[in-house]
C-alpha cells in the first residue's frame, strides 16, 4: 500500500493568543458579562474545524503558496486549542497570518514542490461557539449618530452590496417611514427582506447575485439564497446610515447589524458616557431570528470587502482559500483539493 506523507502545518498557542487580540471581543465586542446590554450569550457546541489543501502527485511548481482563511475569537466564538499531529519545517519553509479586518488568512510559502506522494496540510482548531439570545430591552437601542472608526467600513458599499444605489435610500424611507424606535427600523428592513425574497438556492453558485441585482427582478418574484438576502438586508441598513455586515459560516451566511445603548441606558456601564455599541446577529434566510440567532456554526470572516486572490485591487465579498506558483515546464497542471470540514466533539 502506498504510504501516505501527511504534514499537519501546527499554528502555536502563541500566535493563536496574539491573533485573537486583533479582534479582542472584550474592546471591539463588548462581552455581555462586562457590559450591561448586547446579544447574550446562549448554549455553546464545541467542535473541530479541519482546513487545508491535499496535493495530488505528478506536478512541480515553484514559489507554491496556500493559503486559507481561519477563525479568530469574537464575543461568540472561543479558539479552545489547535492540535499539533506533525510538522514538517521543510516544507513550510515561512508562514504568515495576515489580518483582513475582518477574518485571518493564514499563508503557507511552500517554496519547490513536486510531490512524489501525495501531500495533506491541515490545520486543526478546536472551536466552541455559542448561540446568540436578543437583548432583553430592545427599544433602547439607537442608530450612531457618529461610529468609531473601526465601525465606519461597515457603512459604505462593497461587492454586491450596493448600498449607494438610490434604490436602496429609498426603499429604506418607504419601509421605515411609520417605526417610531431605531430597533423596530432594523426590524422592519428584516422583515421587508424575509417576506419579498423568495428563497432559493437550486441555481446556487459561488458568488452572490447580490443586491441590486435581486431589485432588478419583476417585482412579486424576487428570488435569491443566503448570500443574496443577507447583501440586500446589509445594502438597506448601510443606506439608513445603519453599519451592517455579512457573516460566513461554513455553507452558509447571515448578517449583522449594529447599535448602540441611548445615553440614558449606559449609566450602568463601566464606560460612563462614552458611546457602547453592540452588534447583532440576524437570519435572513430561514426561520425568523432577529437580534438574536440560534446559529452555532465556526464563524470564518465578518464583513464583506476581502481582497480577491486573483487580483489583490479587487475586492471580493468572502475572503476565499487559493494556491499560486509557477508551473516547472513539461509538468501537468497542479491537482488539489480543499479540506474544508467539521467534527463534532
Amino acid at each position: 500500500m502506498t504510504k501516505h506523507y501527511i504534514f499537519t502545518i501546527f499554528l502555536l498557542l502563541c500566535w493563536t493568543a496574539t491573533a485573537s487580540a486583533q479582534f479582542d471581543f472584550a474592546r471591539n465586542e463588548p462581552d455581555g458579562a462586562r457590559y450591561i446590554g448586547g446579544p447574550r450569550l446562549g448554549e455553546s457546541q464545541t467542535q473541530i474545524w479541519r482546513t487545508g489543501i491535499i496535493l495530488e502527485p505528478g506536478f512541480a511548481v515553484d514559489n507554491f503558496q496556500v493559503a486559507v482563511p481561519v477563525p479568530v475569537n469574537w464575543h461568540e466564538q472561543r479558539i479552545v486549542s489547535v492540535n499539533e499531529e506533525r510538522m514538517d519545517a521543510g516544507l513550510a519553509n515561512r508562514i504568515e497570518y495576515i489580518p483582513h479586518g475582518g477574518a485571518m488568512e493564514m499563508r503557507l510559502h511552500l517554496g519547490r514542490v513536486s510531490p512524489m506522494q501525495p501531500i495533506e496540510i491541515v490545520v486543526a482548531f478546536e472551536v466552541q461557539n455559542y448561540a446568540l439570545l436578543p437583548p432583553d430591552n430592545p427599544s433602547q437601542y439607537v442608530i450612531p449618530k457618529r461610529v468609531p472608526k473601526d465601525i465606519s467600513p461597515y457603512l459604505l458599499p462593497s461587492p454586491t452590496i450596493e448600498s449607494n444605489e438610490s434604490v436602496f435610500s429609498k426603499m429604506y424611507a418607504d419601509i421605515t417611514k411609520d417605526r417610531q424606535t431605531d430597533w423596530d427600523k432594523v426590524e422592519a428592513l428584516y422583515s421587508f427582506v424575509q417576506n419579498n425574497v423568495k428563497y432559493n438556492d437550486t441555481a446556487w453558485s459561488p458568488q452572490a447575485k447580490g443586491a441590486l441585482a435581486v431589485t432588478k427582478m419583476p417585482k412579486g418574484a424576487w428570488t435569491g439564497d443566503c448570500k443574496d438576502m443577507s447583501c440586500l438586508f446589509v445594502a438597506l441598513c448601510r443606506a439608513g446610515k445603519i453599519p451592517a455586515r455579512i457573516v460566513r459560516v461554513p455553507e452558509h451566511c447571515y448578517a449583522e447589524f449594529y447599535l448602540e445603548l441611548q445615553p440614558d441606558a449606559r449609566a450602568g456601564n463601566n464606560r460612563g458616557a462614552i458611546p457602547l455599541g453592540f452588534w447583532f446577529p440576524c437570519q435572513v434566510s430561514g426561520t425568523y431570528s432577529f437580534g438574536g440567532i440560534p446559529e452555532r456554526r465556526v464563524i470564518l470572516q465578518k464583513g464583506d470587502s476581502f481582497p480577491d486572490a486573483n487580483n489583490p485591487r479587487v475586492k471580493s465579498l468572502f475572503l476565499r482559500p487559493y494556491h499560486q506558483g509557477t508551473k516547472v515546464p513539461g509538468t501537468p497542471d497542479p491537482k488539489i483539493k480543499w479540506v474544508n470540514e467539521v467534527v463534532l466533539k
